[in-house]
C-alpha cells in the first residue's frame, strides 16, 4: 500500500511537526543562551548588578557566562537531534528546559519580561516533547 510522506501509517505528522517546532525553538533559545553567556563573560555587571564583588555564589560572572555559552551550544545540538527524532535528545531536552525554567524563576525579580518569555517557551517545548512522543516518533519515520 502506497502512502504519502506527510502522514505515515500509525504515526502523526502533526505531532512530528510539534517536535520539529520544539527543536527549532530549543535551537533559538540555545543561541540566546550563547549571547547571554557572551554578555556575562565580557560585562561583569550583566548578572550581578548590586552584588558586591561581582561574584554569583562561588563563581565569577565570567565563569557563569562561559557556563551559559556551553549550555547554549548543548541546546542547539539537542534541538538539532530532536528534529531528527532522537530519543536521547528528547530526554536531554526535558532536563535542559526544566533546569532553564528553574533558573528563570530565580531571575523573575531582576528580568521579569525575559524570564516569563523563556518560561513560556520552555513549557511549550516540554509539551511538544512529552505529549504523544510515540506518535510523533513514528510520524518522523522512526
Amino acid at each position: 500500500m502506497e502512502t504519502s510522506g506527510s502522514n505515515p501509517p500509525g504515526g502523526s505528522a502533526a505531532w512530528a511537526s510539534w517536535v520539529a517546532f520544539a527543536g527549532i525553538i530549543l535551537m533559538l533559545v540555545g543561541v540566546f543562551s550563547v549571547i547571554v553567556g557572551l554578555a556575562a563573560a565580557f560585562d561583569d555587571d550583566y548578572f550581578v548588578s548590586g552584588v558586591a564583588g561581582g561574584d554569583i555564589y562561588l563563581l565569577s560572572a565570567t565563569a557563569v557566562g562561559i557556563i551559559w555559552m556551553v549550555i547554549g551550544v548543548i541546546k542547539v545540538w539537542a534541538g538539532y537531534a530532536l528534529i531528527q527524532g532522537r530519543t536521547w535528545a528528547r530526554i536531554l531536552t526535558i532536563v535542559l528546559v526544566f533546569v532553564h525554567s528553574v533558573i528563570d524563576l530565580t531571575t523573575l525579580t531582576t528580568q521579569p519580561f525575559i524570564s516569563l518569555i523563556f518560561i513560556a517557551l520552555n513549557v511549550t517545548i516540554l509539551y511538544a516533547v512529552t505529549v504523544k512522543w510515540t506518535e510523533a516518533s513514528i510520524g518522523m519515520g522512526n
